[in-house]
């Protein structure tokens, strides 16, 4: 990263989005497990304002990881408001409900352990939901993207993190590191939430790039 360019990151951090003690210890955590791949504080702050605008009251998250986004969500919520956050490792489980038992925000969130693809469809009885928060395997982005046509309401907030896949989305082909079907499948994910007839959306262009659409169906 250029340096000015960490250096204003660093500065929108401090000015809009300083983390507490709770979320640095996650950070400082993941960090030490050489897992520093959840969202960046700037962009959680960015979930919670999506969240406000949108008046969301129900989040289904997809990819919970140590809990880090969850919180962040969760902060944002109405009194009313819960977050069902998924996520198939048993240790990233642990660690989610270590941290989460240390905030004040247990009671808006219900930790669901086991593949998203078999959890969605039993949370589905649960639905419609105000928005889907997208973090998970990069190889699954167009199946969680079908559940949500079905399970997020008409007018919805689809989100999703990690979509231009490292820089590669521009490319004319995976690149040589890369699974080819993580590759054509977030670009098949990325051109669905570009059709207008569907949606209204865009891909804001942070570090790793974040999908923010408007479900219009």
């Amino acid at each position: 990263m250029p340096k000015n360019e960490s250096l204003s990151l660093d500065y929108i951090r401090s000015l809009y989005a300083p983390q507490d003690a709770l979320l640095e210890r996650i950070d400082a955590a993941l960090h030490a497990m050489g897992m520093p791949i959840h969202i960046g504080a700037e962009e959680g702050r960015l979930l919670q304002m999506l969240i406000a605008l949108h008046g969301t009251r129900t989040i289904v998250e997809i990819g919970t990881l140590a809990g880090y986004s969850t919180l962040w969500m969760a902060r944002a919520l109405p009194e009313n408001g819960h977050i069902y956050t998924i996520d198939k490792d048993p240790r990233h489980c642990a660690m989610a409900r270590e941290f989460i038992a240390q905030s004040d925000m247990q009671e808006r969130i219900t930790q669901l352990e086991g593949d998203a693809h078999s959890v969605l469809a039993q949370l589905s009885a649960k639905g419609p939901f105000d928005m889907v928060f997208i973090d998970a395997d990069k190889i699954s982005y167009s199946d969680y993207l079908d559940w949500a046509e079905r399970n997020i309401r008409k007018g919805g907030l689809i989100v999703a993190d990690n979509t231009l896949l490292f820089g590669s989305m521009g490319q004319d082909a995976p690149p040589p590191d890369m699974a080819p079907t993580a590759w054509h499948n977030m670009r098949r994910f990325n051109e669905r939430l570009a059709n207008r007839n569907k949606y209204s959306g865009t891909i804001i262009p942070t570090q790793e790039g974040l999908s923010v659409a408007i479900k219009l169906f």
